[in-house]
Formats: C-alpha cells, structure tokens, sequence
C-alpha cells in the first residue's frame, strides 16, 4: 500500500508538471506513502489464543520474543489487545480487493468510552471503532479473524 501511494504521489507531481500545486499535493502523498513503509517495518499484528493484539518490532527483529508492547491506546487509553469474543464487526475499506484500511468493532472498550474517536462516527451497535492502515496481507487478517471466531456483520 506505501508503494502504491508513493507511485501516485510521484503520477501527482509528474502530472501537474511540477506546479506549486502538483508538488503540494504529491508531496503531502509521499509523506503518506513513507508513513504507511515506516509502519509496516515496526508494527506486528499478533494472534494468540486469546487475542488480537498490536506490538512493536523490537531490537531482535521479528521473532515472536522480539516483539513489544506498543503502548496504550492513544485514542481510548489501554492497551492495545483486545479479547476475539469482544469483536462485533471486522472488514476493509473501501474493499478487501483494494484495502487501504482494516476496521473493526469491539465491546471490550468500557461503554462509557464507545463515542471517543471515531466511535463517534457509527451510531450501529454497540462497541468502539479501530482503524488502521492495511499494511499487512488482508487475506491473512481475513483469514485469522474468521479462524478465531471474530464476529463479522454480513450485508
């Protein structure tokens, strides 16, 4: 996914021919695009027995006993784990076929908490919204939520 940002900011620049405009715009996705690669070399997603849950890559690279928290939640507080009987809903958007975010829902948040963020954006069921860059092979995501019992709204 940084790759394919970093190619439409370069298109962006090249298009435009360069203008103050063009460079802005290309620019602004570049940075996107370094993000999103600087991201996918630190952070892991992790499926125990239990949970999902966010770690970083620590000294020892990406062994399983390298990995280390990645801190609290900086939208809710906690830590970022949460229990696969928590899940509400999972999915990737705008699709699993171009995925550019993973989203899903969970109740495990305390309730009180559930409209901070961008919970305040679905008003449908009960739980709190994470989002996060599809920096990882969603089939493999997909794969593990449905393996793990996650709950996934079918429309």
């Amino acid at each position: 996914i940084a790759l394919a940002f970093g190619a439409v900011g370069i298109l962006i620049v090249l298009v435009t021919q360069a203008s103050v405009y063009g460079v802005v715009q290309g620019g602004i996705t570049l940075l996107f695009a370094s993000f999103l690669a600087v991201q996918a070399t630190r952070i892991r997603f992790v499926f125990d027995e239990t949970c999902f849950e966010l770690k970083n890559v620590g000294a020892g690279g990406d062994d399983q006993d390298s990995l280390t928290s990645s801190g609290e939640n900086f939208v809710v507080g906690g830590e970022n784990r949460w229990r696969y009987d928590s899940f509400v809903n999972y999915d990737f958007f705008p699709s699993r076929g171009l995925p550019i975010l993973v989203y899903f829902k969970e109740n495990q948040t305390p309730e009180e908490q559930w409209n901070e963020g961008p919970g305040m954006l679905d008003k449908k069921g009960g739980g709190q919204l994470h989002f996060f860059p599809a920096i990882a092979n969603v089939d493999q995501l997909k794969e593990q939520f449905a393996l793990r019992g996650c709950a996934k709204i079918e429309e």
